[in-house]
């Protein structure tokens, strides 16, 4: 609660907080505040009616569901929003590796760094596809 409402609230604060008010300031606070408490009933009522209507809508549904003999948990499941099917990972490897042979029977897999040898090569002109091995 904010302060004004702790002071409000309880006796002694509040006759303290209006200590030094005359009568026709009390009287101003007085009506702004029964006015506002009228407001704040009022809505409270519209509010108590709004949700009577909605009760006796929903009521008159149900006693339509059960003339009609229809199935009330299978009527809820259709109610109840529509997962998404899960999207499943796929176990298998992405795509075909691809395997670089150079030299004397040396392989790259294409990750990481271009082993240095292979690298003088391809600055020597050469491309990776020359290099790349027949599966």
């Amino acid at each position: 609660m904010t302060d004004i409402i702790k002071q409000l609230t309880q006796p002694r604060r509040a006759k303290a907080l209006f200590k030094h008010t005359n009568i026709e300031q009390l009287d101003r606070i007085l009506n702004i505040i029964t006015e506002i408490k009228i407001e704040k009933e009022h809505e409270a009522q519209k509010q108590a009616e709004h949700e009577q209507q909605e009760r006796q809508a929903l009521e008159e549904m149900r006693e339509e569901i059960l003339n009609k003999g229809l199935d009330f948990d299978k009527l809820v499941s259709l109610m109840k929003p529509q997962r998404k099917a899960k999207k499943r990972k796929s176990t298998g490897t992405k795509d075909t590796q691809k395997t670089y042979r150079y030299g004397d029977n040396k392989t790259w897999n294409g990750e990481g760094n271009v082993p240095e040898e292979m690298q003088k090569m391809l600055d020597e002109g050469l491309e990776l596809a020359d290099f790349l091995q027949p599966e």
